[in-house]
C-alpha cells in the first residue's frame, strides 16, 4: 500500500466518530451469525425482544450497576457477549469477564466469545497482528483494549488488574463475598466503572439476589390485549386440564401438555401454548420498574421462562418435580424455580399448586381418629365476613394435629353461623370469626355468643408473658378484651399472616401424619380458593399476597383453622405431642 494510502487509513481511523447506535441496532448491522444459537443467521432483536433495553443499559453512562436474573436458555449471556462486541469495538477499557472458574472461563472463551467475534467484523478487524496476543483467555486488540476471562473462584484474579468493565456471568455459582472483591476492581475508573452481572436464580439472600434487590427492579410485563391490564409472566397463571392423571393417579404428559393454557391474572382471558401467542404478548411487553426507590445508577432485569417457553413444557417439567418432591427429592423442584422461573430458591417458595389429593371420604362422614375436649368433639368453626355473606369451613382435628375438612359454604346472616355451630357441635369458644371487616358488628355477636374474633397481621410473631415471668415468642397474640359497654366483652387475638399460613402450606404438603384432608366432593370454589395466594420477597419481606383478583376467602378460614391448632397446641413447635 502506497504511504499516501496508509495515511490517509490512519487519518480516516482517527477522525471517525464511534458508532453510536443503540447496541441492538449495531448488532443487527455488524454481527453475521451466532454460532451457537439454535436460531441460524444474522442477530435479530425481534426473536429476543427482552434485549433492546437490556444491552442499551449496559452501555448507558448513568448506570453503574446492572444486574440480569433471568431463566436459562432465555438469551440472557447472549446479551452480555453482544454487549462485549459493541463495547470492544466502541467504548474499549480494560475488560475482565468472570465464570465460576477458569475451566469454565476457558470453554467459555473458546467456545463461544472467540466464535462470536469471528462473526461480527468490527471486533475482528481488532484483532492483533501478534498472535501471541491473541490468546483465548486473554486478548490485546488493537485499539488497546484489553479482554481477561477468567475465574471468580479463584480469588486471585478478582486483585491483580484495575478495570473500566466488569462482566459476571452465572454469579450464582461464585463464593460469598466474590461479587464484592470483583466490584472493587472498578473503582479506579469512577464513574466510568461498570458491573454487568448476570445470573439464573439462586438461594434467597445469596450475592446474587442481594445485588438484584439494590436495583430498580425491572420486570418483563405484557398487556393483556383483552383487558388492557399490565401484568407479569406469572407461573400462578398457568393452568392445565383436570382429567390428565390415570385411574392410578398418575400424570399423562401428553395430556398435560396438550392442555395447558395460561390466563390472564385479571380478566381471566385464556392465552394457547403456542410461538405465535408468546410472540404476540412479547411484543406487548415492556420492563416495569418494582423498586422505584433504588438508586438511578442501579438498574435490574428479570424474566423467566413463560416469555420464551413452551407452558406445556414447563408443565410438565413442574410436575415431574412435584411427583419427585412428594417422594422426598426437592432437587428438580429447586431447579424449576431456579432455572425456569429464575427466582431465588427458598422452602417456602411460591409454590401454589400444591395438590393437596382428595382423600376418600365425603363432607359430613363420620371420622374414626377425631379428637374430643370433655367428651365433644373437636371442631373449629372459622368464618371470613364479607359485604353481603359468610364464607364458613368446619374442620374435625385429631389429637395429633391431622384434620379434616367437614363443611364449606356460603352463609347469609349471623343466626346462620350460630346454627352452623350448633349443627355440628362446635364450643362457642372454638367459633372463630374474622373481625377485620365490620369489627365492632364482629365483636357484637361474639361478646353475644362466647365466639372469639381474629384478626391478621403483618407481625411475624407476638410476645406472651409465661406465669414464671419468661417471654415466648407466638403466631398469635396474648388474649385481648374488646369491652363493648353494657358488661359486654369479646375475646380477641391478633395472628401472624406470614407463619400461620407457612404452617398451613407445611400441613397441606404432609404425605404422613399429622394429614391435612379434604373430601372427594369438596366444591371447585374451595379449591380454587387454597390457590389463591402465593408467597413473595416484598419490600425486604416475605408476605403472602393475593393472586390476581382471585378470591381467597376460604383460605383465610382454612388459615384460622390452623391458628385455632396452635393454639390449642395440636400443631406447632409447642404442640403436646413433642
Amino acid at each position: 500500500m502506497p504511504e499516501t494510502e496508509y495515511l490517509e487509513d490512519l487519518w480516516r481511523e482517527a477522525w471517525t466518530p464511534p458508532d453510536r447506535k443503540d447496541v441492538w441496532m449495531w448488532a443487527e448491522e455488524h454481527i453475521e451469525n451466532i454460532p451457537y444459537s439454535p436460531i441460524p443467521g444474522r442477530f435479530r432483536v425481534a426473536n429476543s425482544p427482552m434485549l433492546a433495553e437490556v444491552m442499551q443499559e449496559m452501555v448507558n453512562p448513568r448506570t453503574r450497576v446492572v444486574s440480569i436474573i433471568a431463566a436459562v436458555q432465555s438469551s440472557k449471556s447472549t446479551a452480555i457477549e453482544i454487549a462485549s462486541c459493541y463495547i470492544i469495538s466502541n467504548l474499549p477499557g480494560p475488560t475482565l469477564w468472570l465464570d465460576q472458574n477458569d475451566d469454565d472461563a476457558r470453554d467459555q472463551a473458546e467456545g463461544r466469545l472467540r466464535k462470536l467475534f469471528d462473526c461480527c467484523q468490527p471486533v475482528k478487524a481488532l484483532y492483533p497482528a501478534d498472535k501471541y496476543k491473541l490468546r483465548n483467555t486473554t486478548i490485546h486488540f488493537a485499539n488497546g483494549m484489553t479482554l481477561w476471562v477468567a475465574g471468580a473462584y479463584n480469588k486471585s484474579n478478582l486483585q491483580r488488574r484495575s478495570i473500566r468493565w466488569l462482566i459476571g456471568d452465572e454469579t450464582w455459582r461464585w463464593p460469598q463475598g466474590h461479587m464484592a472483591e470483583a466490584e472493587a476492581r472498578t473503582t479506579a475508573f469512577g464513574w466510568l466503572g461498570k458491573c454487568i452481572f448476570c445470573s439464573q436464580g439462586g438461594f434467597a439472600g445469596d450475592d446474587t439476589h442481594n445485588k438484584f434487590e439494590t436495583t430498580d427492579q425491572r420486570e418483563w410485563m405484557f398487556t393483556c390485549p383483552h383487558c388492557g391490564k399490565e401484568q407479569a409472566y406469572s407461573w400462578s397463571c398457568v393452568e392445565w386440564g383436570s382429567d390428565c392423571k390415570d385411574a392410578e393417579g398418575n400424570y399423562d404428559f401428553r395430556k398435560v401438555r396438550a392442555t395447558t393454557y395460561m390466563r390472564c391474572a385479571h380478566c381471566q382471558a385464556m392465552f394457547e401454548d403456542r410461538d405465535d401467542v408468546r410472540r404476540d404478548l412479547n411484543a406487548r411487553s415492556r420492563f416495569v420498574p418494582q423498586n422505584p426507590n433504588a438508586a438511578t445508577e442501579y438498574v435490574g432485569f428479570h424474566w423467566n421462562a413463560l416469555a420464551t417457553m413452551s407452558w406445556g413444557m414447563l408443565a410438565e417439567l413442574y410436575l415431574r418435580a412435584k411427583t419427585a418432591a412428594r417422594k422426598g427429592d426437592y432437587t428438580q423442584l429447586q431447579q424449576f424455580y431456579q432455572k425456569r422461573l429464575a427466582e431465588a430458591w427458598n422452602e417456602f417458595h411460591e409454590d401454589f399448586h400444591v395438590e393437596t389429593p382428595l382423600s376418600d371420604y365425603r363432607l359430613g362422614d363420620f371420622w374414626a381418629d377425631e379428637g374430643n375436649i370433655g367428651g365433644v368433639p373437636l371442631r373449629f368453626l372459622t368464618v371470613d365476613v364479607q359485604r353481603e355473606c359468610f364464607y364458613a369451613v368446619v374442620r374435625a382435628w385429631g389429637l395429633d394435629g391431622s384434620s379434616r375438612l367437614m363443611y364449606c359454604d356460603k352463609l347469609h346472616s349471623w343466626d346462620d353461623i350460630a346454627a352452623l355451630a350448633a349443627r355440628f357441635g362446635v364450643q362457642n369458644n372454638l367459633v372463630f370469626i374474622d373481625c377485620g371487616y365490620q369489627s365492632y358488628e364482629v365483636y357484637g355477636h361474639c361478646a353475644e355468643h362466647g365466639w372469639t374474633a381474629l384478626m391478621g397481621d403483618k407481625r411475624a410473631t407476638f410476645t406472651h408473658r409465661q406465669k414464671d415471668g419468661k417471654q415466648v415468642e407466638r403466631f398469635y397474640s396474648p388474649k385481648r378484651r374488646v369491652n363493648l359497654g353494657h358488661q359486654k366483652v369479646a375475646e380477641m387475638y391478633f395472628w401472624s399472616n406470614l407463619n400461620v399460613k407457612d404452617a398451613l402450606f407445611r400441613l397441606r404438603r404432609n404425605t404422613s401424619a399429622p394429614l391435612w384432608e379434604i373430601p372427594s366432593d369438596a366444591p371447585l370454589d374451595y379449591l380454587d380458593m387454597l390457590e389463591s395466594e402465593c408467597r413473595k420477597f416484598d419490600n425486604g419481606h416475605w408476605v403472602w399476597k393475593q393472586i390476581g383478583d382471585r378470591d381467597n376467602h376460604y383460605l383465610d378460614c382454612e388459615a384460622m383453622q390452623v391458628c385455632g391448632a396452635i393454639m390449642l397446641k395440636l400443631v406447632g413447635g409447642e404442640c403436646k405431642s413433642e
